[in-house]
């Protein structure tokens, strides 16, 4: 079954990793912060490697320069950045896959670890996710 974006943003739906499968127009961050959410965007459409992937997400989520660039400071990023509900808003999340499916795998997990010890930290994909595991969202 799939869930919707209201109900996750209610708190009536588990916070988790979704793929999107409503409207593409739909705002999704305007609405999660009109419902006291903190945004987190993350624009993949464009990257062509995974230092881009990287600076994607420095610069998404206005890390500083000094941010390590892998699995174990994502997590601790994260952890840092969650403090209150968090959606984060994912495009192109199939581009970096077909970049690097092994690194795609392996943030997924820490998308998922993070979204499992955060008070509510939900992870929205917008377009075909490259990967499998996630939940539809409408």
């Amino acid at each position: 079954m799939t869930a919707t974006y209201d109900s996750l943003l209610a708190g009536t739906t588990t916070p988790g990793l979704y793929v999107w499968r409503g409207d593409p127009a739909r705002d999704l961050g305007r609405e999660a912060e009109g419902a006291g959410w903190r945004v987190l965007s993350l624009d993949t459409r464009d990257v062509a490697s995974v230092e881009q992937f990287w600076d994607a997400v420095a610069a998404g989520w206005s890390l500083p320069e000094w941010f390590g660039r892998n699995l174990d400071a994502l997590f601790d990023a994260l952890a840092d950045l969650t403090g209150m509900p968090v959606v984060l808003v994912w495009d192109g999340l199939g581009r970096v896959s077909d970049i690097d499916p092994v690194l795609v795998e392996a943030v997924v997990d820490v998308l998922r670890d993070a979204s499992g010890q955060a008070a509510a930290f939900a992870v929205v994909v917008r377009g075909e996710p490259g990967v499998s595991g996630l939940d539809g969202l409408r």
